[in-house]
């Protein structure tokens, strides 16, 4: 009798900034060259990449877990004018498994529940993954060199009609605009910021998500 494999699915890291900042630290020092260089567009030394984790303010973190541990995140990272920048990766080992799929869709749901409405996301070229799922997202990919830049507008994210912001497939996220706020596991409530309309994208640059590269541009 075949079995069904049920992958797990993205949840908000519990505890507060210093607890994620820890479970960063140990997930990119997990992270392979190759995935390293995907996700921060350099093959960085285990010091500099927990450094990176060590400054990280995200104010929220999905994560995936796998054999009792994290093996996965995504980083949501609000700026102004209801802009974010999000980053995601997962272990060398869980790749291929649809992980990044649904931290991607549950990111860009979490991300929607706060008040964003564009995201950006900074990756090296050869990260075909990443790019696909922003395609299919409805996202803009522009190219210089070997780095890439993703711009998705959340509210016409076709794709993420199919994630589940609010229950099995990803519980305990923010609550919606008109839905009552839910203290969550940060300590403090994450309130949904006024809908405004985007700046102009060469206002961005990756500062959040690879500080050790202020701009691509």
């Amino acid at each position: 009798m075949s079995s069904i494999v049920v992958s797990p699915r993205p949840n908000v890291l519990p505890g507060t900034l210093p607890d994620w900042r820890r479970v960063l630290g140990t997930h990119y020092a997990r992270l392979g060259r190759g995935s390293r260089q995907r996700r921060f567009m350099a093959n960085l030394p285990d010091r500099s990449v927990r450094r990176i984790a060590g400054l990280a303010s995200p104010e929220i973190v999905l994560g995936i877990e796998a054999e009792g541990r994290v093996v996965g995140v995504l980083e949501i990272f609000p700026g102004i004018d209801a802009h974010a920048e999000i980053a995601i990766s997962v272990e060398d080992a869980y790749q291929g498994r649809g992980y990044g799929k649904a931290l991607f869709l549950d990111g860009l749901a979490a991300a929607g529940r706060i008040g964003v409405k564009t995201a950006d996301l900074y990756f090296s070229c050869e990260n075909s993954g990443i790019h696909k799922l922003v395609t299919a997202a409805g996202g803009e990919v522009l190219r210089s060199g070997a780095e890439c830049e993703a711009h998705i507008d959340i509210s016409r994210c076709a794709a993420c009609d199919v994630a589940v912001p609010d229950g099995p497939a990803c519980p305990a996220l923010p609550p919606v605009l008109g839905d009552p706020i839910r203290p969550p596991v940060t300590g403090g409530p994450i309130r949904p910021r006024a809908p405004v309309e985007p700046a102009p994208r060469a206002a961005y640059s990756p500062r959040h998500t690879h500080p050790e590269k202020e701009t691509l541009r």
